[in-house]
């Protein structure tokens, strides 16, 4: 199976299901069409390529990240001229990694292509996401407008991504982006800036059937779950096969919940996704707890 390194595009329509209770299915069909034909027209500008259909989006490749930068800022402005003739709420996010895939049966698979999926989940209504690979290649230029969104633990994966965000501007509404993205919540990246950094925290699991003791350095991240490959293994059917991540960036120790059933709590709230805690902090596991010290 041929391999190459390519920037990995995925696009979703949000609010498509509002637009397809407004709208008669046909006309929502035609716009959806409408607007996938536009974006193919306009690809080999950036020396892109459709992939294929996800439904109410796009799988696309590109050739390097700065084309696949700029090919997401003409998708945003197609969709949001499409938003302001036909008058309907729907809007796009994009999300970008740069990595190698392989190629078969007309389509590409691997790692790079489920990671840019991922990135889709902490993508808002018009927004742009980029991972650290596609950010490290992307010129200054296009970096204007990009926001530092942070650091992320995808479900599958062992290793945090650092994330960055750019709003796009909607001619229908003034909300283009999510809270998290200019830190409107506990769990964005400025409330870390005014917590106290560390290189290296110490995790101590509580468990009936685990007791352990664990470091966490920087740049380093540790998962937690049933399944074999988890840093720590803890085998309770209330955890997930890979049920949460701790990471350590930039000094700060951050907790993220995997997609997990049962998730985890720190002071009588379930984290959403992510959260960046301190040293002495606890957080409430299925079974047990997870507590933070200095080495």
């Amino acid at each position: 199976m041929d391999t190459s390194v390519l920037t990995v595009m995925f696009t979703d329509l949000v609010g498509s299901v509002k637009m397809y209770n407004k709208v008669s299915d046909s006309i929502a069909v035609e716009l959806v069409k409408n607007l996938e034909a536009q974006v193919q027209e306009v690809l080999p500008r950036f020396r892109g390529k459709m992939i294929k259909s996800t439904g109410d989006g796009q799988l696309l490749t590109f050739e390097d990240a700065p084309n696949a930068t700029r090919a997401a800022l003409e998708v945003h402005r197609l969709c949001d001229l499409l938003a302001r003739n036909k008058m309907t709420d729907i809007f796009v996010r994009i999300a970008l990694h740069t990595g190698e895939v392989f190629h078969g049966d007309n389509d590409i698979h691997g790692n790079s292509v489920n990671l840019a999926a991922r990135l889709l989940t902490v993508c808002g209504a018009c927004e742009t996401c980029v991972s650290a690979e596609s950010w490290a290649s992307m010129q200054q230029e296009d970096r204007k407008g990009f926001l530092p969104h942070g650091p992320e633990v995808f479900k599958g994966f062992t290793r945090y991504t650092r994330v960055y965000k750019k709003p796009n501007p909607n001619p229908l509404t003034d909300v283009t982006f999510r809270p998290e993205s200019i830190g409107g919540d506990d769990t964005s990246l400025v409330v870390t800036e005014s917590m106290p950094k560390h290189q290296k925290y110490v995790a101590v699991l509580d468990h009936p059937q685990v007791k352990k003791t664990f470091e966490i350095k920087e740049g380093e991240t540790h998962v937690l779950g049933r399944a074999p490959e988890c840093g720590t293994v803890v085998p309770d059917k209330m955890f997930s096969g890979t049920h949460m991540a701790l990471a350590v960036v930039d000094g700060v120790l951050w907790v993220f919940d995997l997609q997990s059933s049962n998730g985890i709590v720190f002071r009588g709230k379930k984290i959403k996704r992510r959260k960046p805690v301190s040293v002495n902090d606890m957080i409430q596991l299925p079974t047990g707890n997870l507590q933070f010290k200095l080495p």
